[in-house]
C-alpha cells in the first residue's frame, strides 16, 4: 500500500515559516480592507493541516502561548521533527498528530476551532484527500473561524505547466530516490531549454522560470514539481471548493493583491473596480497580474463589520519595527512592479516606530495623517507590513515560551542545524534572523557580547566545533585573524541596532 498516495515522502519537506499562518497577519489583512478578521483576531484554537516539518507550527505556539495549537500530517518523519522542537522548547500549548487527512476528518469534530492554516497543501493532493480537508473544515472550523489556503492558480501557470509535466513522466521512468529523479529530470530539461528547443523559444517565461529554477532549493524543487498530484485552480474552482464547508472569500493574505491600484495596470483599473461580482473581480485580478499562486483567507459566516467596530480595533492595534530605521526601505515588492512610497507618508511613520511600538492613534496623529485620512494610513501600513519591515501587534504575550524557543533555535545553530526565524511574543509572529544574527544570539546568551570583538571570538570558536569556515563574497576565509575580523563587521551592527529591535519585539 502506498501510504504516501503519489506524494513525495522519502524528502521531508523544507523547515520553514510562512508569515500568512500567524492569526495577527491574518487579522491585520482583513482590516486593511475593513473586513472583519473574524476570531483570528483573538484565537483561542489553531489546526495547521499538513504542517510539514512543524517549524512554523512550534513557533507560533512559542509566540502565542495562550492559544491551543493542533498539527495534522501523515508524514512520521514530519511528525518525530515537530515533536523534539516542541520537547525542545518545553511548549504545552502544541499537540501535533501522524495521520492521514481522510482519517483525520471521519474522526469529526464540534466545530471548535478559531483558525485552520493549510499552506501548500491543496494544490498537492488527491481530489479524495482534497474532499477530506474539505470535511476538517466543515467539521471544525466555527462561525467567524477563519481560515487560511494556499495553492497554485491559473493563468500565471498556463505558459509554464509542461515543465511540471515533463518532470514527472522523468520521474515515472526513473527508479530510485526523489534526488536521483530531480536531477535527472532538471539536466534533461536543461538539455533542451539550451539546445533551442521551440517550446523555450514560444515562452520566455518558461526559460526565466527555469533558469530560476536550478538555482532554488532542491527539497522545495522536489515537492513542488515530483507530486503525483498538481492541480491548478480557477480563483472560481477554489471558491467553490470552500464553499462545500460553508466558507466564503475574506482576501488575499498577500495583502497588495487586495488592492486594486497596486494589483492591476492602470488601464484596468476602471474595468475591475467597476465589475460588481466578486468572483470575476478575484478572476480578473488574476488575469491582470497573471498570478500563479494565491494565498487566500476565508471565513466562516463571518458578520460585516461595522465602520465603528472597524475604527475600535484600528485603535487598539499597536505596530513596531522589524528593522533598525537606516534599513528601512520604501521601495516596496507589488503584485505587477516595483512600488516606490511616498518619504512624506511612510517617513513619519518610520521615524516614530523607530522611537517605539505605536498605536495606531498615534500614526494618525501624525502631520500628513488625521481622521480623514484613516484609509491614507492604513495603505501606507498595509505596504510596510508586506514588505516584511513592520508587523501588527493586537495583544502582547507572555515571552517565556518565545524566550525557550529561541534559544534552541540558537542551539540548533550551534549544531550547524540553521532555522531562520526566532519568535516574537510581542507581535505573536516570527521575525527573520540571519546566520550572522544567530551567531550573535550566541554570545549574548553565552555572556560574551560586551563587544563586537568578544563576540566575533566566541562565534569563532562556534564555527570551528562546527567545522565551518566564515565566507566573504563566495570566499572562505581560511586564516583566524581575517575570519575574526569579519566577523566582527558583521556583528557589530547588529548588536548596536538589532539587539534593540529584537527587545522591543520580545524576542530577548
Amino acid at each position: 500500500m502506498d501510504w504516501a498516495k503519489g506524494y513525495v515522502a522519502d524528502i521531508g519537506y523544507t523547515a520553514g515559516f510562512y508569515r500568512e499562518t500567524a492569526p495577527s497577519h491574518m487579522a491585520f489583512a482583513a482590516l486593511t480592507l475593513g473586513k472583519s478578521p473574524g476570531r483570528a483576531l483573538k484565537p483561542k484554537r489553531f489546526l495547521e493541516v499538513g504542517f510539514g516539518q512543524g517549524f512554523g507550527l512550534a513557533l507560533l505556539a512559542a509566540a502565542n502561548p495562550d492559544v491551543a495549537f493542533e498539527g495534522y500530517d501523515f508524514n512520521p518523519e514530519h511528525v518525530a521533527h515537530a515533536r523534539r522542537l516542541i520537547e525542545g522548547a518545553e511548549l504545552t500549548n502544541v499537540a501535533v498528530t501522524e495521520t492521514s487527512f481522510e482519517d483525520a476528518a471521519a474522526r469529526g469534530g464540534d466545530n471548535d476551532l478559531d483558525v485552520i492554516a493549510l499552506h501548500g497543501i491543496f494544490s498537492w493532493v488527491t481530489r479524495a484527500t482534497q474532499d477530506a480537508i474539505v470535511s476538517i473544515l466543515r467539521q471544525r472550523l466555527q462561525p467567524d473561524g477563519v481560515a487560511y489556503v494556499s495553492y497554485n492558480c491559473m493563468p500565471g501557470w498556463a505558459p509554464l505547466a509542461p515543465i511540471r509535466q515533463f518532470m514527472v513522466e522523468v520521474k515515472r521512468r526513473n527508479a530510485g530516490r526523489s534526488e536521483r529523479q530531480l536531477a535527472l529530470a532538471l539536466d534533461l530539461i536543461g538539455k533542451l531549454r539550451h539546445g533551442n528547443a521551440a517550446y523555450f523559444a514560444a515562452n520566455p517565461m518558461a526559460a526565466q522560470h527555469l533558469d530560476a529554477m536550478v538555482k532554488m532549493d532542491r527539497v522545495y524543487l522536489a515537492h513542488e514539481y515530483l507530486d503525483e498530484h498538481w492541480d491548478l485552480f480557477q480563483f472560481s474552482e477554489l471558491s467553490a471548493r470552500m464553499s462545500e464547508a460553508k466558507l466564503a472569500y475574506v482576501c488575499s493574505a498577500t495583502i497588495p493583491e487586495n488592492l486594486t491600484q497596486y494589483a492591476a495596470p492602470a488601464s484596468l483599473q476602471p474595468l475591475i473596480a467597476g465589475t460588481d461580482d466578486p468572483m470575476l473581480r478575484e478572476t480578473m485580478l488574476d488575469f491582470a497580474g497573471n498570478r500563479r499562486f494565491r494565498r487566500d483567507l476565508y471565513a466562516r459566516g463571518s458578520a460585516a463589520l461595522m465602520a465603528s467596530e472597524h475604527r475600535r480595533i484600528l485603535s487598539e492595534m499597536r505596530f513596531a519595527l522589524v528593522l533598525p530605521r537606516n534599513r528601512v526601505t520604501f521601495k516596496f515588492a507589488g503584485p505587477l512592479t516595483e512600488l516606490t512610497g511616498h518619504d512624506a507618508l511612510h517617513g513619519p511613520i518610520a521615524d516614530l516606530l523607530a522611537q517605539k511600538n505605536a498605536t495606531f492613534d498615534e500614526l494618525l496623529a501624525l502631520r500628513p495623517f488625521g481622521e480623514a485620512k484613516i484609509g491614507i494610513l492604513l495603505d501606507c501600513l498595509a505596504l510596510l507590513v508586506h514588505s516584511g519591515q513592520v508587523v501588527p501587534v493586537f495583544a502582547p504575550a507572555d515571552p517565556d515560551a518565545a524566550h525557550r524557543f529561541n534559544r534552541m533555535v540558537v542551539g540548533h545553530a550551534r549544531t550547524g542545524r540553521i532555522y531562520a526565524h526566532l519568535a516574537s511574543p510581542v507581535a505573536r509572529t516570527g521575525i527573520p534572523v540571519t546566520d550572522f544574527g544567530l551567531l550573535t544570539l550566541a554570545a549574548i546568551y553565552d555572556g560574551k557580547a560586551d563587544d563586537a570583538a568578544g563576540a566575533a571570538r566566541h562565534a569563532m570558536s562556534m564555527l570551528k566545533i562546527m567545522g565551518r569556515r566564515p565566507t566573504k563574497e563566495g570566499r572562505s576565509l581560511a586564516d583566524d585573524g581575517e575570519a575574526t575580523i569579519f566577523l566582527a563587521e558583521q556583528m557589530q551592527p547588529i548588536l548596536n541596532e538589532m539587539v534593540p529591535v529584537w527587545r522591543r519585539l520580545g524576542v530577548l
